[in-house]
C-alpha cells in the first residue's frame, strides 16, 4: 500500500488527472498550492529530468540553481522509490515524441 493513499488524496489525484487544459491546471495549482511550494516541486522535477538525461550534480547545480542535497534527495527517489518521476519521465517523454 502507498505510503500518501487515503480518499481524500486518491479524489485530488483522480481530479487532476481530469484535467487536460495546461490553463485550468495552472489556476488549479495556483490555488492549491503556495508559489513556493510548487516552484518547489517544478524544480525538482526538473532535477529528475536532468538526471534521467545523464547529466551530473555539478551540472545541474549549475543550470538549476538547486541545491546538491535536493539533487541527492532526488536521485535517491529516481534510483530507489517507487517510480514516480520515472513514470512521469517516462510520459513526458512520449509526449514530446508526438510533437
Amino acid at each position: 500500500m502507498s505510503k500518501i493513499q487515503s480518499q481524500s488524496i486518491d479524489t485530488l489525484l483522480k481530479t487532476i488527472s481530469l484535467m487536460d487544459d495546461v490553463e485550468d491546471l495552472r489556476l488549479f495549482f495556483e490555488d492549491v498550492c503556495t508559489i513556493h511550494e510548487l516552484h518547489d516541486m517544478a524544480q525538482r522535477f526538473e532535477v529528475a529530468v536532468l538526471l534521467d538525461e545523464g547529466l551530473n550534480y555539478q551540472q545541474i547545480a549549475a543550470k538549476t540553481n538547486v541545491s546538491t542535497a535536493t539533487i541527492s534527495r532526488v536521485s535517491r527517489c529516481l534510483n530507489y522509490g517507487d517510480g514516480g518521476y520515472q513514470c512521469a519521465i517516462e510520459k513526458l517523454k512520449e509526449n514530446n515524441k508526438k510533437v
